[in-house]
């Protein structure tokens, strides 16, 4: 019994070895070795990055090095399974003989997939770590400038700096799996020149958004006025177009190329002070040293009104049925204009009532002559 249980187990081995190939189990478990061994090397490099990684960058006065490690380390343990994964599978395939094909194959794709996924992880890490740095650099030169330039120009950088990366990363992919890259850019080039002529007011409303981003003729949240009449605050600077929101809060969407070759009033720069104007007709007859002191004094008393400049008023014109003055002060915002101008009017208006001065109204003078006889 004991020699046939042998020569049956013989027969089965010999027939596992003339299937799998020599050495096989030997592989396999070499590279089930590797992977684990790949895995604690990244549960260790994650730990000393997490400890003594972190004790270093918090001496530094920048958070920059803070969001970058707290990058890498959610990437660490995806990079340290796929790498262990594909080392594994390589050590695997060493142990097969020629008469594996399809295993073979199947270790091969394998490993190509492991390849292409370990290539997406490494883009969207150096896109993510590309985003933070673009945005630290551009958040510096706006709190230097005291500007929302970051706000405004670093989703157009961060989008073409993305678009290159993946082409780079692509391009790589392509050269591992041995593909020509010389004439995938040759077709790139054919492709982007068809693009380019087929869409010339994009590339051109494109460019324009450069010139906007970088001349910056205003900012997000500036108040402007178009030449089509409508006014309101900048809410976004895209890559085709700006977008306007209006004071019924509507969005108006203007193609930047048109906005670079016409005039364009900013209301908020080079300072947000705005003047307040408030116009008053009083009738003939009223004491102008008494009109211009009420609305001098209801303007010094608003506390929205600046002290510097000066609040002034003028009697701009004795016109055919009123004196018309007219009140000239300042805010810190346009957000305060409207409502404070409001406000000096009702003010004034009670005032004038109290002192007997007339708000002037139309008037006309009918002479009558008898008909002599």
């Amino acid at each position: 019994m004991k020699s046939l249980l042998r020569i049956l187990s013989d027969t089965l081995l010999q027939r596992a070895e003339s299937t799998l190939g020599r050495g096989l189990l030997f592989h396999a478990v070499a590279g089930l070795m590797l992977f684990i061994l790949v895995l604690i090397l990244g549960k260790i490099f994650k730990f000393l990055l997490n400890t003594v990684g972190r004790k270093v960058i918090t001496k530094t006065e920048s958070d920059l090095d803070d969001k970058i490690l707290a990058i890498v380390l959610d990437r660490v343990m995806s990079i340290a399974a796929i790498s262990g994964m594909y080392f594994g599978l390589r050590e695997l395939s060493e142990g097969l003989t020629a008469a594996n094909t399809t295993f073979f194959k199947f270790l091969e794709y394998s490993n190509a997939a492991l390849y292409v996924l370990m290539a997406v992880v490494l883009t969207a890490l150096g896109i993510r770590i590309s985003d933070t740095l673009i945005r630290h650099a551009l958040h510096s030169v706006a709190e230097k400038e005291s500007s929302n330039f970051d706000q405004a120009f670093a989703p157009l950088v961060n989008r073409l700096v993305n678009i290159l990366v993946a082409v780079v990363a692509v391009m790589i992919v392509f050269d591992h799996f041995g593909q020509n890259v010389s004439s995938l850019l040759a077709l790139l080039s054919v492709g982007s020149l068809a693009i380019g002529l087929a869409a010339q007011d994009t590339i051109s409303n494109m460019i324009s958004g450069f010139v906007i981003m970088f001349d910056r003729p205003f900012r997000i949240g500036d108040r402007v006025k178009i030449p089509t009449g409508e006014e309101g605050d900048v809410y976004e600077i895209g890559m085709r177009s700006t977008k306007i929101l209006d004071f019924d809060n509507n969005l108006v969407i203007v193609p930047n190329s048109e906005l670079l070759k016409t005039r364009i009033v900013n209301y908020s720069f080079p300072v947000s002070v705005v003047r307040v104007t408030v116009e008053v007709n009083v009738a003939y007859g009223s004491d102008v040293t008494k009109v211009k002191k009420i609305l001098l004094d209801h303007a010094r008393a608003h506390p929205d009104v600046l002290k510097t400049p000066a609040s002034e008023v003028y009697l701009m014109k004795l016109g055919e049925n009123a004196l018309q003055f007219k009140l000239f002060c300042r805010v810190a915002s346009f957000k305060q204009q409207f409502a404070t101008a409001e406000k000096l009017r009702i003010e004034i208006y009670e005032a004038f009532n109290e002192a007997k001065i007339e708000i002037a109204l139309p008037q006309q003078i009918v002479h009558v002559r008898e008909r002599k006889r």
